[in-house]
């Protein structure tokens, strides 16, 4: 089952807030460790450009949760393997973190270290490890931070990055949303890597893209909720996809899957179909669905679109870069100073190769959808109680002071012919 850096953290802190309590104080330290060398890492990333509050106080935490991990030898137990496998998938993705991504990562470990350490506190006779108190402070202290100057939507969806599939997905009905997506954000990744994205690939994953957000319009209108943002991105996806249609890369013959990325987009919306179509389409529930589930299927797809949405822009400004499309010269936006080639090529109706400012309109448009999906990804999250960890938890904090349209499917079985 693919999971999220997110779903390891709220395990965490879920298991850690059990009672009655089930774990050891060795799980607990040795949790805390884990988490000291997540946040060590962040922070010598650095959090912020200069010296600051952020910075202060993640390193402080950092030293805390570190001191702490060494009261006790370690053992192996459900908190220290979940706080493991997070602090290693945040060192994982370190690379593809920018600051503000950084900042949102450790507010969440704060979150999770701080109820690390209240468990701790349970474990043991009062006045004994006074170091689980200055590690639930540094918590504190970070979040009062967090609460002034909290991540953005676009900053968090670093933690919804889904942990990758070692192949795609096998194509049975019984893949799950959250599988299906795991699997075309992992082909797109084995396709930028190879640099064997085609123009088809990115066509069927922005198909992918629409139909997701069309589902989530659909279910909002069938439990009562706004389905003016889903169905705004699908318009924006939908766009995209037709301005894609002016180029081709110049691939002839039958149409190739080598990466896997055309059937992982299929798959996912045969998932979709599975867990969300039966009341998408028909206004009912079968088979013991209920909205609830309906809910969490749609928030699971639509959390990985803004990481889908990333590669798909990484894509359009590589093939700015490299020239690698062609499209029919009086298709392509005008040029102030257009060259005699390109005159000529205009006049005779010719195909040339597209890049620079040729792109530019693609680019706007998939950055637009990027925009809206990220904004659908955060209602859905607030809609579901699981808004940014800043605003969540400030209840917690008094103790410390439709039918789908066939325009999508048909990108996703299709390749469309070169003019």
């Amino acid at each position: 089952m693919a999971t999220t850096l997110r779903q390891l953290l709220d395990d965490l802190t879920d298991r850690a807030g059990a009672r009655p309590a089930a774990a050891t104080i060795e799980d607990v330290t040795g949790a805390l460790a884990h988490l000291g060398r997540a946040v060590s890492g962040l922070a010598e990333d650095g959090l912020t450009l200069a010296d600051s509050r952020r910075q202060r106080t993640a390193t402080t935490l950092a030293t805390a949760c570190t001191t702490a991990g060494q009261l006790w030898p370690h053992s192996d137990g459900p908190l220290t393997d979940l706080a493991g496998v997070a602090a290693d998938l945040v060192g994982r993705d370190r690379a593809i973190m920018g600051r503000s991504h950084r900042w949102a990562v450790t507010v969440e470990v704060a979150e999770a270290a701080d109820h690390c350490a209240r468990l701790g506190r349970r474990l043991l006779p009062e006045g004994a490890a006074p170091e689980l108190d200055v590690v639930r402070q540094s918590a504190a202290a970070l979040e009062r931070v967090a609460q002034t100057d909290p991540p953005t939507a676009a900053d968090s969806v670093v933690l919804d990055r889904l942990i990758p599939l070692p192949g795609p997905p096998t194509g049975e009905a019984e893949v799950t949303v959250l599988d299906a997506a795991a699997g075309l954000l992992a082909a797109l990744d084995r396709a930028r890597q190879a640099d064997t994205l085609t123009l088809r690939d990115f066509r069927a994953a922005v198909a992918a893209a629409e139909l997701t957000s069309r589902y989530a319009a659909g279910a909002a209108g069938q439990t009562g909720r706004d389905a003016g943002p889903p169905l705004l991105a699908g318009l924006a996806w939908q766009l995209a996809g037709r301005a894609s249609m002016v180029f081709h890369d110049g691939r002839r013959g039958a149409p190739s899957d080598g990466g896997k990325v055309v059937s992982s987009s299929q798959a996912l919306v045969r998932a979709l179909r599975n867990e969300v179509g039966v009341l998408a389409d028909r206004g009912e529930q079968h088979d013991s669905k209920t909205s609830a589930d309906v809910a969490a299927a749609v928030q699971e797809a639509a959390n990985q679109i803004p990481a889908l949405a990333d590669r798909l822009t990484t894509a359009v400004e590589r093939w700015s870069r490299t020239g690698q499309l062609f499209a029919n010269a009086r298709d392509l936006p005008r040029m102030e100073a257009m060259p005699e080639d390109r005159i000529q090529a205009v006049i005779a109706g010719r195909h040339v190769r597209a890049s620079g400012d040729d792109l530019d309109r693609l680019q706007q448009v998939v950055g637009r959808a990027a925009n809206l999906s990220t904004g659908l990804a955060d209602a859905l999250n607030r809609a579901a109680g699981t808004e940014p960890l800043a605003q969540r938890h400030r209840a917690d904090r008094c103790d410390r002071g439709a039918k789908v349209p066939g325009d999508a499917d048909r990108l996703l079985s299709l390749d469309p012919p070169m003019s």
